[in-house]
């Protein structure tokens, strides 16, 4: 064996000449598999992965429940099913959307058009919505043909309350493209929210909050679910219970004594300003709009000439007639220029003011009045000289500081204010110099341009009744499930009228009523004294509108009611009485005896 004495000698088969080679070895192979995989198979292996993806649905939260004072349910959630499908994929898939139109008795521009307002998103759209058996079987059966397509299951919102509660409830609506636009955190296409009334005001605590789940959807339109433990699932949490001041009679009673004539009634806790009943007529069935109106449904609604959706009640002003009398009285009182007992010319009928003759209702005439009677019987001649003393300006800022041409800020939507004129209105809309002071003697009748909404004048006549201050109107009495409620505290809202002033309005309410005289003997409720006040206000699109606002008892006062029938005639014949139907119901129902509906 040789020797080697000298130099160095590395042998080829050392750990790191090893370790080198491996490396290498490995390295090809890995290509090889990556060029066959990627470059070779490449194609193949993206065609299947189309059979395959991974979509996050939402799962919608039961919208929270609307219920009356004493818990009975007026809006609820059932279950339901809805027909969706992923925009991103669906919008390139003709015979897709061709297959889907016929099996929804749908066009596919309906199809389309519901799909393209997000049409680059994965998210899971809703085509339609509460499909029956037969058009969920349908689609199931075709499951292989719409890969696209998915069932979920979603709560609809119900009424039981039906239509009697409509204006007060609101309905609920699909979201807008520019509600989506404003706010994608938290709408997205196809989402319902509450349009009009407690619906939309407390739309935050009835919506809940949306859960989704993430399924891998495969070639035959099945759902697969997904195993992985990293990936989240987040159940719904459905909204908050809202529990409202009405009574479910009390709203019933004031639906059935408008009988399907126009106007509304009001009915308010005096000292709490809870809103007991709300109805305005015609009505409109809240269930329509609950799964997406249908464009026929929706255009008989908008064509009726007697507008359903408005709620008379607060979107409606009127002239309110004899029943502004009380602010005009009030004015005249906290200004000094009358007291209780200050009496004019005699009403024969008519008053003369320049060249125009300004007649009362009563022709013969009313006779010699001092103010309490002036309101007890209504005499126009009284009232027409007590304007013709009264500064505009005055009439205004008091009307103002009363809430009269104000919105109340009750906690359902839409509310609009009304008006009462002063020197700078009627200078804009007739031009200065061009209008007299012959103006105030309508205005102080409630005629001419003042116009107000029901809710307005029965606030300020529980201003009136409560000794000064009344309490701002609202129709949630508490938010949250049981043991978890928190209830709304009133806010109050100060008349600044002195106690005079009350004392003499509330005198002349009474008398309105209680006297012989009175115009509203209708309203009366044995063992009980009632104060209100009539109007009858001219309306130059037609015939007269007939007013009534009151509050009882007397002595302590508790409920009030206000009363408006469009063109039906003397508030005195025709609102009164229906207001006397629901006093007299209300304390019959709590002194404890048998009450039947009228």
């Amino acid at each position: 064996m040789p020797r080697f004495t000298g130099g160095s000698h590395v042998s080829w088969f050392t750990p790191p000449r090893i370790a080198s080679v491996a490396s290498a070895v490995i390295f090809a192979v890995l290509a090889g598999f990556l060029f066959r995989y990627q470059i070779i198979k490449g194609a193949d292996f993206e065609e299947e992965s189309k059979k395959n993806y991974v979509i996050k649905v939402p799962l919608k939260a039961a919208r929270g429940e609307i219920v009356d004072v004493n818990r009975r349910v007026l809006a609820g959630s059932r279950q339901s099913f809805s027909i969706c499908a992923v925009p991103k994929t669906t919008l390139k898939n003709e015979d897709e959307i061709a297959l889907l139109a016929r099996l929804l008795e749908v066009d596919e521009e309906y199809i389309v058009e519901k799909l393209s307002k997000t049409g680059s998103s994965y998210r899971p759209a809703v085509v339609l919505r509460d499909v029956d058996f037969a058009t969920l079987s349908a689609v199931e059966e075709m499951s292989a043909d719409l890969s696209d397509v998915l069932v979920v299951a979603e709560p609809v919102r119900s009424y039981p309350g039906g239509e009697k509660f409509c204006h007060l409830l609101g309905y609920v609506g699909e979201v807008t493209q520019e509600e989506v636009a404003k706010n994608a955190t938290r709408y997205a296409s196809g989402d319902l929210i509450g349009r009009a009334g407690v619906e939309e005001n407390y739309d935050d605590v009835l919506s809940g909050t949306e859960g989704y789940k993430m399924v891998r959807v495969s070639m035959d339109g099945g759902e697969v679910p997904i195993d992985y433990t990293d990936v989240p699932s987040v159940s719904p949490e459905p909204g908050k219970r809202v529990r409202l001041c009405a009574r479910s009679d009390l709203q019933m009673l004031a639906d059935s004594l408008l009988n399907g004539r126009r106007g509304c009634v009001v009915i308010l806790g005096v000292r709490t300003g809870e809103v007991l009943a709300l109805s305005s007529n015609p009505v409109f069935d809240p269930t329509l709009f609950a799964t997406g109106i249908s464009s026929a449904d929706w255009k008989d609604i908008i064509e009726d000439r007697d507008r359903p959706l408005l709620n008379r009640a607060i979107q409606c002003t009127y002239p309110p007639g004899s029943t502004y009398k009380l602010v005009t009285a009030g004015v005249g009182l906290e200004t000094h220029l009358i007291r209780e007992s200050t009496r004019y010319k005699p009403c024969y009928g008519s008053y003369r003011f320049g060249r125009r003759t300004f007649k009362c209702w009563k022709e013969e005439g009313h006779g010699s009045s001092d103010l309490v009677r002036g309101i007890t019987v209504s005499c126009d001649v009284y009232f027409y000289q007590l304007g013709e003393r009264m500064d505009l300006e005055d009439y205004y800022s008091y009307s103002k500081l009363w809430g009269l041409p104000e919105r109340t800020h009750i906690d359902i939507p839409n509310e609009v204010g009304g008006l009462v004129p002063n020197t700078e209105w009627y200078d804009q809309n007739y031009g200065k110099g061009q209008w007299t002071r012959g103006i105030m003697l309508n205005l102080a009748i409630g005629q001419g341009e003042v116009l107000v909404t029901p809710l307005s004048l029965v606030c300020f006549v529980c201003g009136v009744a409560n000794g000064g201050e009344y309490a701002v109107p609202h129709c949630v009495k508490a938010i949250g499930n049981d043991g978890d409620e928190a209830e709304n505290e009133p806010e109050f809202i100060d008349l600044s009228m002195s106690e005079t002033t009350l004392a003499v309005l509330q005198k002349g309410m009474r008398g309105v009523v209680e006297d012989e005289e009175g115009t509203a003997k209708a309203a009366r409720v044995p063992g009980y004294e009632v104060a209100g006040k009539t109007g009858t206000s001219q309306n130059p699109h037609g015939d007269d509108h007939a007013w009534f606002v009151c509050y009882a008892p007397y002595d302590e006062p508790e409920i009030a009611v206000c009363v408006l029938l469009e063109n039906a005639g003397h508030g005195g014949a025709v609102a009164a009485p229906i207001a006397g139907q629901i006093l007299r119901y209300y304390f019959a129902e709590r002194d404890g005896g048998t009450v039947a509906m009228p």
